[in-house]
């Protein structure tokens, strides 16, 4: 088995069709670019969306937090870095930062707290091993 992946990045060029009426890119996209590279570092882990279809479950978010700290404009490049930094039973904490790729500049903080549930049911269900063996929790990167 390969190394997992512990910090992942994920790369996105802004478009005319993200910026919004302040001439800066709409928020609604920093929360879109979490939940896109949550799925391909998961992804990159061997954990597949056909993965949590045959085991039954996946995640499902219960908060997002974003701190804005410099805004985005049409055509920067943004990397978006993102890693677990707690994992539990049934319970996951993904962080996320967001730069600029041609000065460095930190754009936004964020997390999100996820939730494993049975697709069926909707309601929370312990995590599976097969999953949670895929992930390593870092505090910070």
């Amino acid at each position: 088995m390969s190394e997992l992946v512990k910090i992942f990045e994920y790369r996105v060029k802004v478009t005319k069709d993200e910026i919004d009426f302040n001439n800066h890119l709409n928020n609604f996209y920093y929360v879109k670019w979490m939940q896109d590279s949550g799925i391909e570092h998961s992804k990159a882990n061997g954990v597949t969306l056909e993965t949590y279809e045959k085991i039954g479950a996946t995640w499902f978010a219960k908060s997002h937090y974003i701190e804005y700290k410099a805004p985005a404009f049409l055509g920067d490049e943004i990397v978006v870095k993102t890693w677990i930094s707690e994992i539990g039973k049934i319970k996951s904490k993904r962080k996320y930062r967001f730069y600029r790729e041609s000065d460095g500049k930190l754009l936004a903080e964020a997390e999100t707290l996820w939730v494993f549930v049975n697709i069926k049911t909707g309601r929370p269900t312990p995590l599976k091993e097969e999953i949670a063996s895929k992930f390593i929790a870092i505090d910070d990167l």
